[in-house]
């Protein structure tokens, strides 16, 4: 059930962070074109640069969880693993990880309250909700705490993809 559930979000990461990273090429390369390549009778979308930098953030936000699957994140480990037993280790390896589901909890709490405080405050060049962008935030803090959430649960992500050696390395240096 779980292995499903997870598929299910994983593609629709997937997909988005696809599709939101195609519109920004796309979309910066008609900008450029229409900048630098042609008359001065065409001139650059006035909300593209706009729409290209908030993207931008829903892109960061929702690969930022990839990074945590695949344990790709910065880990500053190396005192632990010298100094402490390896139960210390575990402890505070488990200590570390509440604290950071304790913050993306937070972040997806105050994420969605600025949400919906701006969901009437429009993008200055586009007739569209400023709430959009902003749903980025408890988003893709919500998927970070999801897959925290399976390490602290499996000590490691249970579908982070294998390494050419033949085991997953995700998940185990999440300081």
């Amino acid at each position: 059930m779980l292995k499903k559930i997870y598929s299910v979000l994983d593609t629709v990461r997937a997909v988005v962070i696809i599709a939101a990273l195609s519109w920004m090429v796309v979309l910066c390369l008609i900008q450029v074109i229409l900048r630098y390549f042609t008359s001065t009778d065409l001139r650059p979308f006035p909300w593209g640069d706009e729409i290209i930098r908030l993207t931008s953030i829903w892109v960061s936000f929702l690969a930022a969880s990839l990074g945590v699957r695949e344990g790709s994140h910065l880990n500053v480990d190396f005192f632990v693993n010298k100094f402490l037993p390896p139960l210390g280790i575990v402890l505070i390896k488990k200590i570390t990880l509440g604290i950071v589901l304790v913050c993306m909890a937070v972040l997806v709490w105050y994420g969605t309250a600025q949400t919906k405080s701006n969901a009437q405050s429009m993008l200055q060049n586009v007739s569209m909700s400023i709430a959009w962008f902003y749903m980025a935030i408890p988003v893709g803090c919500g998927y970070i705490f999801f897959e925290y959430a399976l390490i602290l649960l499996f000590g490691k992500h249970p579908f982070a993809r294998v390494n050419s050696g033949g085991d997953s390395q995700a998940g185990e240096g999440a300081l």
